[in-house]
């Protein structure tokens, strides 16, 4: 199982991939793109965070392949929006013959068009979150439709990924593992990933604390108040997988994914190192049971794991 990073900081490549990375994703900015279709247009999922997120040009992304490539380690380049006009679909066909010429090992997509648009061009096609792979009717469509690899949703159980996994072998498979998780499912969320109140999550964050309650008691309040508190404030917040690593390994799925592409370095080179030691540590162990007494928690485990608010897969944790 390959470590899977996003890519925003070239000086630190070096440092990713000896701290345990095997593959990056990466995603890009084109103003031509934003003066033809506006501001909201994204071409991929973080674009709304413009050059934090997506610092380079499609000219710097493959430049960046091609050093990618000769260490070693695959890399991969989202266009994984939530939504995609035809015209834009069309004009995404410019960029893919580019990263055909450069090599690229796979495009992140959204939708089953660019899917079949990346098939067109002998592009490995990886579907996002954003299409809600969450049976294996709709991994069989997405498998027989030419995807290479399928990001699991991170709301699935451990349980539920097998399910998928066992009856449509004939497709790799990624997960998530740690950082930035989310309370709601990327494929039903209509929102943007924008420093504005553009999302759901992002508005119930930060916008003014305002909490009606009918026949209003101290009791009622407090619980009403208190899963507020957990839920904006503590769910996700740092989100682990780790304790999942043993059944991930024996599953053979492809990659497990840290995310934050606008994150600090350092902070995704540490959990590089926690999971690249726990999966050393999985594939000497005879059951999951073994794992869990030899594994390697993050400093902040014991607030983190108290009552699962942080975990990808809270049902692995005991």
């Amino acid at each position: 199982m390959r470590i899977l990073v996003p890519l925003n900081n070239m000086e630190h490549i070096d440092d990713y991939i000896e701290a345990g990375a095997g593959e990056f994703y990466i995603g890009f900015y084109d103003e031509e793109w934003w003066r033809k279709y506006g501001e909201y247009a994204d071409i991929n999922r973080m674009s709304g965070f413009r050059k934090k997120a997506n610092p380079f040009s499609i000219e710097e992304v493959v430049e960046i392949i091609k050093n990618v490539r000769k260490k070693g380690v695959l890399i991969y380049v989202t266009f994984n929006s939530s939504i995609y006009s035809e015209e834009q679909l069309n004009d995404i066909r410019k960029y893919f013959i580019i990263l055909k010429e450069a090599e690229v090992d796979g495009v992140i997509v959204s939708c089953i068009e660019l899917v079949e648009l990346a098939k067109e061009y002998d592009l490995p096609a990886v579907v996002s979150t954003i299409s809600g792979v969450y049976n294996t009717q709709i991994a069989k469509f997405y498998q027989e439709h030419g995807a290479k690899r399928i990001i699991i949703p991170r709301d699935l159980s451990v349980d539920e990924i097998e399910q998928i996994v066992t009856q449509v072998p004939e497709a790799e498979y990624e997960v998530f593992m740690m950082r930035n998780g989310c309370m709601f499912s990327d494929s039903n969320c209509l929102g943007m990933h924008r420093n504005e109140q553009c999302s759901i999550c992002g508005s119930l964050v930060s916008a003014p604390n305002e909490i009606h309650i009918k026949n209003d008691s101290f009791e009622k309040r407090h619980q009403v108040e208190w899963n507020d508190q957990l839920y904006t404030r503590s769910f996700h917040e740092y989100a682990c997988g780790l304790c999942s690593i043993y059944r991930f390994v024996q599953m053979n799925i492809a990659a497990c994914k840290i995310v934050g592409r606008s994150d600090e370095w350092s902070n995704v080179c540490r959990d590089i190192q926690y999971v690249k030691q726990n999966i050393e540590i999985a594939s000497e162990c005879k059951s999951q049971e073994e794992f869990l007494k030899r594994m390697q928690l993050p400093e902040e485990s014991r607030v983190m794991c108290k009552m699962g608010l942080s975990c990808y897969y809270p049902e692995m944790r005991f």
